[in-house]
Formats: C-alpha cells, sequence, structure tokens
C-alpha cells in the first residue's frame, strides 16, 4: 500500500526533473517605477513668477487637475498652494491630505513622501500661525489692560492732586482764622484775653 502511495510522487518527480540546459530562461522584465515628473522643478519655477503669473498658472493647473483627476497634479498644485497666503496654504494641506487619505501614491513612493513632507510642513505652519494668532490676541488684551489701567492710575492720580489742593485750601483758611501767638504781636499789643 505504501508503495502506490509513493507512485504519483515519483512520477511527479520524474516529470520535473530538467537538466540545467532544458529550463527556460526567463527574463524578469521590471515595470518601470511610476513617478511624478518635474514635481520640485514647477514649484522653483512657480516662486520665480510674479503674482499674474502665479494666478495663471495655478488656474491652469487646477483645470488640468479637474480634467484629468491625475495626482501628480493635485500634489503638483498643492505645492504650488503651500507657497500662497493663509488661504492657499489651507487649500494645499486640504489638497494633500485628500491625495494621502485616498491612498493614491502608494506606488509612488517619492511623490508620496514629497506629499507626506508637505503635509507635515503645512501642518506646522498652521499650528504655529495658531500660536502666533494667540499671542497676538493675548498682546492685544494685555494692552487693552495696561491702558485701562493708566487710564485708572491717571484718575487715581488727578484726584490725589485734586485732594492735596482742597487740604492745602482748608489749611490756608484755618491759618487765616487762627489768632497771631503772643510772641508774634506786634509790639505794645494786648493780647486779648477772651479770645
Amino acid at each position: 500500500m505504501k508503495e502506490l502511495s509513493l507512485l504519483p510522487l515519483i512520477l511527479l518527480a520524474g516529470c520535473c526533473s530538467f537538466s540545467e540546459q532544458q529550463l527556460p530562461l526567463f527574463s524578469v522584465q521590471m515595470e518601470p517605477v511610476p513617478v511624478c515628473q518635474n514635481l520640485l522643478a514647477d514649484y522653483e519655477a512657480y516662486s520665480s513668477m510674479d503674482d499674474r503669473a502665479r494666478a495663471i498658472f495655478r488656474k491652469d493647473m487646477d483645470q488640468q487637475r479637474m480634467l484629468t483627476g491625475d495626482r501628480c497634479e493635485q500634489l503638483r498644485l498643492a505645492l504650488v498652494y503651500s507657497q500662497g497666503d493663509v488661504a492657499q496654504k489651507a487649500r494645499a494641506l486640504k489638497l494633500v491630505e485628500d491625495l494621502l487619505a485616498s491612498g493614491a501614491m502608494a506606488e509612488l513612493l517619492s511623490a508620496q513622501r514629497i506629499a507626506q513632507l508637505l503635509r507635515d510642513r503645512l501642518t506646522d505652519e498652521r499650528k504655529q500661525l495658531l500660536r502666533v494668532t494667540q499671542l497676538r490676541y493675548e498682546l492685544k488684551r494685555q494692552q487693552a489692560d495696561n491702558r485701562r489701567q493708566a487710564e485708572e492710575l491717571e484718575n487715581l492720580r488727578s484726584r490725589l492732586r485734586q485732594l492735596k489742593q482742597i487740604e492745602q485750601n482748608i489749611n490756608e483758611k484755618e491759618q487765616s482764622l487762627i489768632p497771631p501767638a503772643a510772641n508774634e504781636l506786634p509790639s505794645g499789643a494786648v493780647p486779648d484775653p477772651g479770645g
């Protein structure tokens, strides 16, 4: 019985035994690794443009991205928007977060790394901007408090000056009502015993 169970294995082994010369040569053809072309070149070119040229460039890129749905165009647009004002940076962050969340960049390793770095940079910039905004708010609030306290202090000083003036007026009136002392009487004058 054991011999029968080994028979299929022996037959299979006989069929599979080839000499080295009989083995077919397989050529391994690797598919080209997809890449997003000229990402950083476009980023640098955009940096050197004037405002009008930048607006046209952004519009063209946005239209291209909308027509093709190309993930490289989306990353390129995010890179461009990352050089703009706060609203444009927010748009860049949204574009790159959507791109990374979709997983569309998984096979584009270098582009995915650029997208991750861009996201990290924009997230850090957003945090710093929020912190600066908070500090400015605190500074303005503190300056308003300082102005209010300075006004209160000046008001108190003014009232103190008024009180000192009143006290001085009262002292002068009291001095004028007090009779002169005996040693201050003119010679030959007799002090009034009733007064």
